[in-house]
């Protein structure tokens, strides 16, 4: 569970998440009428900020590389298997390619003879390993299922037209991969139905063969 998202920045509004359902609603006064947008309330934002938080790429578009916000420094707090406090998790745009980890729950899998203790700074891809590993309980191989499509699915981006369909994380995912992880995220064989992305991959190389030797 998301406890809290943060920044150090003043500007920033401090969002706290409790158990159950969470809303994010513009401010209304009373000389607010029906008509009044309720947009700008910073719900995309929020969902941007997070998924920079767990792991995304940080392109030119991203929300943190904005060049107002590249010295901010966000924090989530949130909860982690095997931690009896909420892990916090820092980044920003300075050294995108990194998060500072309050906890060291990289464990033994590295092949440390013990588990280490104490804060520590990760790159972003070994951070994804880690929400595969223990948020998903994605170990070893796992062709056509990724930690990252996974959170798509459960935290939507506008930015990527993730709500046009309820089927895919964005607009141009192919049906395959959608496939493959929804059936992961819903309990099913992920791995019978990679066995279709997988054919599908085939297909689409033969397809492209035929159009060279042509």
């Amino acid at each position: 569970m998301l406890r809290r998202l943060s920044a150090d920045d003043e500007r920033f509004k401090e969002v706290s998440f409790t158990g159950g359902l969470n809303l994010i609603i513009a401010s209304t006064t009373t000389s607010s009428a029906d008509t009044d947008s309720r947009n700008s309330a910073g719900k995309s934002s929020l969902i941007e900020l997070i998924h920079f938080l767990l792991g995304a790429r940080a392109t030119s578009t991203t929300l943190a590389m904005n060049k107002a916000l590249r010295k901010t420094t966000f924090t989530l707090e949130m909860d982690w298997p095997g931690l009896s406090s909420p892990l916090t998790v820092r980044r920003g745009g300075q050294r995108a390619g990194f998060v500072m980890l309050s906890e060291d729950v990289t464990g033994t899998d590295d092949g440390a003879i013990f588990p280490r203790t104490g804060s520590v700074e990760l790159p972003v891809e070994r951070w994804t390993q880690l929400i595969e590993r223990d948020l998903f309980g994605l170990r070893g191989d796992h062709p056509g299922v990724s930690g990252r499509v996974l959170l798509s699915f459960l935290a939507r981006r506008i930015s990527s037209h993730g709500f046009n369909e309820p089927t895919r994380t964005f607009s141009r995912q192919s049906a395959p991969e959608a496939a493959s992880n929804l059936a992961y995220l819903l309990g099913l064989d992920w791995q019978l139905v990679d066995e279709y992305r997988q054919l599908a991959a085939r297909k689409g190389d033969t397809c492209s063969a035929e159009e060279s030797s042509r």
